[in-house]
């Protein structure tokens, strides 16, 4: 009987393992239902999710259905987050850039101490690249200072419009970049390998207002698509603006050597872990996975490869050094030649970091074996 109804309720027995679906899945419910003396509810339906309060099963709802509620919740959801960001974004352009870094600092150190997670994957890569070499205290203060130039790192990228509108103010100069250009005039591209250091994005922004631009070239730079559609769209929108295209990752390989052969730039960064098309590198002392892309387009193309830092001055302005080409060690064994060139782009990665570790980003799991769990 239903509790307060006065109604006697029938009992059926419903056999454990009957498939809900085609692909097996085991009857989610327990094996006795219980109906009203109306019938609501009497036959088992495959398609419909029931609820329950208590013991007592009631309102089945198409699955269809609570999908597309599913899907609209999502939807809201990334909606909301979208108008939330953009209205920040639109509250620090207002402000000037030196004080709207100075409002991020205290913001990251509380990101510190609330992102559990997070921190411990810091501390945890922190203690491990750096072993015997910091005591406990240098390791949390490198901690928390990555999260402060994480915050950092949001703000100016929500800073990138104004940027974008007057670059006059902010970037300055780029250091050696008419190497680039001048290796664009072989008609194979360029490669410039970037890392979590500094500003990607607004190295994007510099590389292609004052390396690419002037000379007519197209950059490109091989990335992850967000999650949020309207985020991601805003993102392109921003890199549009700086005349930089996005390469997604899925099949993105066939889509970089096109783009190196109609002589574009293709920005990468080497520094993050990937799976497909990947060696085994010694990164901090561990082995990562890490990108033999920019390695096998350069042996296969003939491409000049490149690496950008970006550093910020004390000034809010922002300079750009290039480095290279590099020297590619090509002896005939394509296996070894892909191995040891992309040792040698990681070391030098590695050698950036430690110049300055606070400004990497240590809360990735970069050392994620090929088949651990996701970040």
């Amino acid at each position: 009987m239903i509790a307060g109804s006065g109604h006697p309720v029938e009992e059926r027995q419903v056999p454990h393992g009957k498939s809900c679906r085609k692909s097996g899945r085991a009857n989610p419910l327990p094996a006795t239902i219980h109906t009203g003396d109306e019938g609501f509810g009497r036959e088992y339906q495959p398609t419909k999710a029931f609820f329950s309060f208590g013991t007592t099963w009631i309102a089945p709802l198409p699955v269809g259905l609570l999908r597309n509620v599913e899907k609209r919740m999502k939807k809201t959801v990334y909606l909301i987050e979208y108008a939330v960001i953009r209205s920040v974004s639109f509250f620090l352009n207002l402000l000037p850039l030196s004080l709207a870094l100075y409002l991020a600092r205290p913001i990251g150190f509380l990101l510190f101490l609330l992102l559990g997670r997070s921190r411990r994957m810091a501390l945890d890569n922190i203690r491990q690249a750096y072993s015997s070499e910091k005591s406990e205290s240098e390791i949390r203060e490198i901690a928390r200072g990555a999260f402060i130039h994480l915050t950092e790192f949001g703000v100016e990228w929500l800073s990138m419009p104004r940027m974008i509108r007057h670059p006059e103010h902010y970037l300055v100069t780029v250091h050696r970049g008419d190497q680039v250009q001048a290796a664009l005039q072989k008609g194979k591209g360029a490669i410039v390998l970037v890392c979590h250091t500094g500003n990607w994005e607004i190295m994007a922004l510099m590389g292609g207002l004052l390396v690419a631009r002037p000379v007519g070239a197209s950059v490109y730079a091989l990335a992850r698509p967000l999650k949020n559609p309207y985020l991601y769209e805003y993102a392109l929108r921003l890199r549009g603006g700086m005349g930089l295209k996005s390469i997604e990752k899925g099949g993105g390989v066939r889509e970089t050597l096109n783009c190196l052969k109609e002589n574009g730039i293709v920005c990468i960064l080497m520094d993050q872990r990937v799976s497909e098309g990947s060696i085994e590198t010694n990164f901090f002392g561990r082995p990562a996975l890490t990108t033999s892309l920019p390695i096998i387009a350069a042996l296969r193309l003939g491409t000049p490869v490149f690496f950008n830092f970006l550093h910020r001055t004390n000034d809010c302005h922002y300079t750009m050094s290039v480095e290279g080409p590099l020297s590619i060690e090509s002896t005939g064994n394509v296996r070894t030649d892909i191995q040891v060139n992309t040792q040698r782009f990681v070391d030098r990665i590695e050698t950036e970091i430690r110049k300055k570790p606070i400004h990497w980003l240590w809360m990735h799991n970069r050392w994620r074996p090929q088949h651990g769990s996701k970040d």
